[in-house]
Formats: C-alpha cells, sequence, structure tokens
C-alpha cells in the first residue's frame, strides 16, 4: 500500500498513513476529527545547485 499525507484543518496538523488511493478521509490521530488526503510534496536531493526550486527543464 502507498504511502498517503492527510490534513486535519481543525488543528492544522498533518500525518501519514499507509492506505488505499481510494481513500479521501481519515481519522486524525492527534484529534480525532476528519483528516482530508492531499497532495504529498517531496523533494530529493542532489548535486545540482539552486535554491531548492523545481526546474521546468527536463534536460537530456
Amino acid at each position: 500500500m502507498p504511502l498517503y499525507e492527510f490534513f486535519c484543518s481543525e488543528c492544522n496538523k498533518k500525518h501519514e498513513e499507509l492506505c488505499s488511493s481510494a481513500t479521501a478521509y481519515m481519522k486524525c490521530p492527534v484529534c480525532g476529527n476528519e483528516a482530508k488526503k492531499v497532495m504529498s510534496l517531496f523533494r530529493t536531493g542532489g548535486s545540482s545547485s539552486g535554491s531548492g526550486t523545481a526546474s521546468s527543464n527536463c534536460g537530456g
């Protein structure tokens, strides 16, 4: 199962859960309210220099 991020608008906390892609909501482990699945943003390390912003040029 993939790892998804969920955000609780009640307590403003994010948490991760292993669940199916069909799951849109989970119970918040902090406050118990409904947390909504959100887009997961991640960054990988690399050897390129820069400010850490994504590049629109794939190179080749």
